[in-house]
């Protein structure tokens, strides 16, 4: 039987669980409550690339000297490419949304805020399509993380964000990267749901369930594609060196 080469997950644990590590050439789906840790796996799934892979990080939701500085506080590797969409969505569309309140605010016509050179339309910047060029560069070996798909599912089209995600598994498939997207458990509808699902070869869940000594935190594997016997959950915690499966 030929041998099923793999890449770890930062978690050894669930390393054992899966296949001994992920396969090369898998996509994987973390879908997770508010507060259960997906920000910090998708960290050290990262950080368990560097120094082997070429690793790129898309985030959306915190600035890059944060997130450095998270790793670095759990002894995690940094030498990593950050793709901060959520700072260039900033720049490239609310910022100016802001600016033009501001005027219309103050009473001032919209035709005077801009100087003729200005008035030349600018392009529409497209995030999907930025994501997708920024990985189509990438070479062998490498991994990837989308922290998160809720930009994306909050500001395109299902259709249009699933044919992004295709475009990315492909990548991933052909040329034997490993892929891992974040999103929020239990917010979109089902239809959008299982789009995703479909495309993932392993689908994880973060899981917290409250008790009168405090939180519960689960990890489930609920789907590892061609093993079904591969499903189950496990407890976690948070310790000096991040997200830890409880034996």
């Amino acid at each position: 039987m030929m041998e099923i080469k793999t890449v770890s997950t930062g978690l050894p644990i669930l390393d054992e669980s899966l296949m001994n590590g992920v396969p090369l050439g898998y996509t994987i789906l973390l879908s997770a409550s508010p507060g259960s840790g997906s920000e910090l796996f998708a960290k050290q799934f990262a950080a368990a690339g560097v120094g082997k892979e070429n690793v790129i990080y898309f985030t959306s939701t915190e600035r890059n000297e944060d997130i450095i500085s998270t790793m670095k506080s759990f002894g995690l590797g940094t030498n990593l490419k950050i793709i901060n969409i959520g700072a260039e969505y900033y720049h490239k569309v609310l910022e100016k949304e802001l600016i033009i309140s501001k005027y219309r605010e103050e009473g001032i016509p919209i035709g005077e805020i801009f100087t003729p050179a200005r008035k030349k339309k600018e392009r529409e910047v497209n995030f999907l399509t930025r994501m997708t060029y920024e990985v189509s560069k990438l070479k062998p070996p490498f991994r990837i993380v989308v922290d998160s798909l809720d930009f994306f599912l909050n500001n395109y089209e299902r259709i249009k964000v699933l044919s992004a995600l295709r475009t990315i598994k492909a990548h991933t498939q052909y040329y034997g990267g490993v892929s891992l997207f974040t999103m929020l458990k239990d917010v979109y509808d089902t239809e959008t749901v299982s789009g995703i699902e479909q495309l993932a070869d392993i689908i994880l869940e973060l899981e917290m369930l409250r008790t009168p000594k405090g939180f519960l935190k689960y990890i489930v594997i609920k789907k590892v594609r061609n093993h079904p016997e591969k499903a189950g959950i496990f407890k976690y915690t948070v310790k000096e060196h991040g997200i830890e499966i409880v034996k």
